[in-house]
């Protein structure tokens, strides 16, 4: 059974989200309703930004070779690419924080039905239930959590880098002695994108866990 320190550390999360929850329990929609679609965004708000990511990534490499024109455009290609990248991770931000506090109400409710079973079979395979469900619920959390961690230092590098080739938006030659750091740049956005499709599969297992009953 979930310790009250838990609990009440889940619930200290952001108002917002919070709010957000309360509106639809107002509108009757019961929590794991809500905690399944809150999952559900997180999961694909994640495998977005890995997307995005990787697309800015790969449009900072593509100005090799490239001058005049033709490079400016493509800087400017990443620098949107860069753009959405950054808007994901908002998202990502937000839904992550919903899963925190859906996932805190749904437990606290649950673990307060669990007192009015009438035996203590059921209570303790309810328990058993809750403990497995909660556990997926952490590592779903640090999942997420680890993904960000990722992505921010990640946009970063990338925008630091699309920020210099910005400064000669035709130079071929800039570009040329920034192979490094582009170079890096691909790396921390590779390793950012990795994070966050293991945090998507890390929601689909805690989805699993969660349809598998209460």
């Amino acid at each position: 059974m979930l310790r009250a320190l838990t609990i009440a550390a889940m619930l200290a999360l952001a108002g917002c989200a919070s709010a957000v929850y309360d509106s639809l329990e107002r509108r009757g929609v019961d929590a794991k309703t809500v905690l399944t679609g809150r999952t559900q965004e997180a999961r694909d708000d994640a495998l977005a930004a890995a997307a995005r990511i990787e697309t800015a990534a790969g449009a900072l490499s593509a100005v090799r070779g490239l001058e005049g024109p033709a490079l400016a455009r493509q800087i400017d290609a990443a620098r949107a690419g860069a753009q959405d990248a950054a808007l994901a991770a908002q998202d990502l931000r937000l839904s992550t924080d919903t899963v925190g506090a859906s996932g805190a109400r749904y437990f606290a409710e649950w673990e307060e039905e669990i007192g009015l079973y009438q035996t203590q079979a059921e209570q303790d395979g309810a328990a058993a239930k809750l403990k497995t469900q909660a556990d997926a619920h952490r590592k779903l959390g640090a999942a997420l959590s680890a993904a960000s961690l990722r992505l921010s230092p990640a946009l970063t590098i990338l925008n630091d880098e699309i920020a210099v080739l910005r400064k000669n938006p035709t130079s071929g030659v800039v570009v040329a002695s920034r192979a490094a750091r582009i170079d890096a740049a691909g790396a921390a956005a590779a390793e950012a994108a990795a994070a966050l499709r293991s945090a998507g599969a890390e929601a689909d297992r805690f989805l699993a866990a969660l349809n598998s009953g209460r």
